[in-house]
């Protein structure tokens, strides 16, 4: 699920023996990604059968509602929404939350509070920025309106929440 979050990004070989990897690409993508490669998954395969211009409909990231989302058409016929943003307005569009065992599970206001207190707040006082990664189904018939994002962009069950550490900036 993960992957079809990532925009595109590269992970290079190190310069020099024994060093990091290269990434190239925006510098949250290139975090999620390395997520991805520290689950030891390769996100290429499922960008290679869902490349960008399959995708159905993109709600493309802006600084007001601190989030992205893409739709993707299944099989099915029916519509999977993927969504990202900042924890803290995420968790507030979610309904669900996956357990331990991937099974989705009612997300009530007081297991945000728990979550915001044992998760976020942790990773904030690390210097970690949090970031959710959600998604819903959503039916064929009748077509969900795409225009109204907020309508869509709604009922979201939480995959999970990334601390990602933003680079120090030279000023």
């Amino acid at each position: 699920m993960i992957p079809i979050c990532i925009k595109p990004a590269l992970q290079q070989p190190p310069d020099v023996e024994g060093g990091l990897a290269k990434q190239v690409g925006n510098k949250t993508e290139c975090g999620l990604l390395g997520f991805v490669l520290d689950l030891q998954q390769d996100y290429a395969p499922v960008r290679e059968q869902i490349p960008e211009e399959k995708l159905y409909k993109v709600y493309t990231f802006n600084s007001v509602r601190k989030s992205m989302s893409t739709v993707i058409k299944l099989p099915d016929g029916t519509f999977r929404l993927y969504s990202k943003g900042a924890s803290e307005i995420m968790l507030k569009k979610c309904s669900y939350f996956l357990d331990a065992n991937g099974e989705p599970r009612s997300f009530r206001p007081r297991d945000r509070d728990e979550m915001i207190k044992q998760v976020i707040e942790p990773m904030a006082c690390e210097g970690l920025r949090t970031i959710s990664i959600a998604y819903r189904d959503l039916p064929p018939n009748p077509e969900p309106e795409w225009d109204n994002e907020a309508e869509i962009v709604t009922e979201l069950t939480c995959i999970t929440v990334v601390g990602i550490e933003d680079p120090v900036r030279p000023e």
